[in-house]
């Protein structure tokens, strides 16, 4: 509760721009204002107990990003306009709300995949994932979706 104070407070500052006393202490007073209007669910972080699990997640998601786009760039000088994507479903492995958003956005972020939809119901992510000409290019891009979700629960999900 005390970081999202401090974080409030910082953000009201970068808002205006400036710092001076009476602008922090305005800060102060907004930042305890939403947090007794809007208080916040308790959330319990695994980030710290599981930091060489966050590091490799952090390097593999810089690696998929540089290899992602020099796939992107290939089949953009390859193929041209003829470039070629496919939406796969690809099913949800976890349950909890915020490993799914985690894995959603981490996938979205590089070029050439995102997540257009998840059925929350049936636990189905449909990824657009460009340059895919075959079934094995289909079972690659559900395969590296999978890994990203397994890398995401082991950074973040529960214990096991």
């Amino acid at each position: 509760m005390i970081s999202t104070f401090v974080w409030l407070v910082v953000v009201w500052l970068m808002l205006w721009g400036s710092v001076d006393l009476g602008l922090v202490l305005l800060g102060c007073v907004v930042a305890v204002g939403v947090l007794v209007l809007y208080p916040l669910p308790p959330v319990r972080s695994r980030m710290l107990r599981r930091p060489h699990r966050l590091l490799r997640l952090g390097l593999f998601l810089l690696a998929d990003l540089v290899t992602s786009g020099i796939r992107v760039a290939w089949e953009a000088l390859r193929y041209g306009r003829k470039v070629r994507a496919a939406v796969i479903a690809v099913p949800v492995l976890s349950d909890e709300d915020y490993v799914i958003a985690t894995a959603a956005n981490l996938l979205s972020l590089g070029p050439g995949k995102f997540v257009l939809q998840l059925d929350r119901r049936e636990r189905i992510f449909y990824v657009y994932a460009l340059g895919v000409r075959s079934d094995a290019e289909v079972d690659r891009a559900r395969e590296d979706v999978l890994g990203l979700q397994r890398r995401v629960i082991k950074a973040f999900g529960e214990p096991g």
